[in-house]
């Protein structure tokens, strides 16, 4: 395999994961651990404010949702979200033509709320 091969083929293999927040609010909160950020499929029963939303994209073949999703979790960590409500998963497909084949490459893109829960009067 020549140099030039191997480079590609390394590149290819890092995968990259972009996330794009759009904070709704100007309030600052500490960070949080990315433990602690629940993760939900839908709206939850309690009372919440949603602070943000997050569009995450995979940049290679080579990142899943799970990818996705770890990357929106230490986003909701660092604004101090308590939770994110994810949204369904999309998959752009690309063709590539190359002289001796034709590539399918998926991409994969998902977006999510992040929210914190409305506390009572104190």
């Amino acid at each position: 395999m020549t140099l030039a091969l191997r480079i590609c083929a390394l590149l290819l293999a890092v995968g990259c994961v972009t996330a794009k927040v759009r904070q709704l609010d100007q309030a600052v909160r500490p960070a949080r651990s990315p433990d602690s950020v629940t993760v939900l499929l839908e709206k939850p029963q309690r009372p919440y404010t949603v602070i943000a939303t997050i569009e995450s994209r995979g940049e290679t073949v080579f990142d899943g949702f799970d990818d996705l999703r770890r990357k929106m979790v230490v986003e909701a960590a660092q604004l101090g979200g308590d939770a994110l409500i994810l949204g369904p998963e999309s998959t752009k497909s690309t063709f590539i033509i190359i002289p001796t084949a034709l590539i399918k490459s998926d991409r994969r893109e998902l977006t999510a709320k992040v929210i914190v829960f409305n506390r009572g009067p104190r």
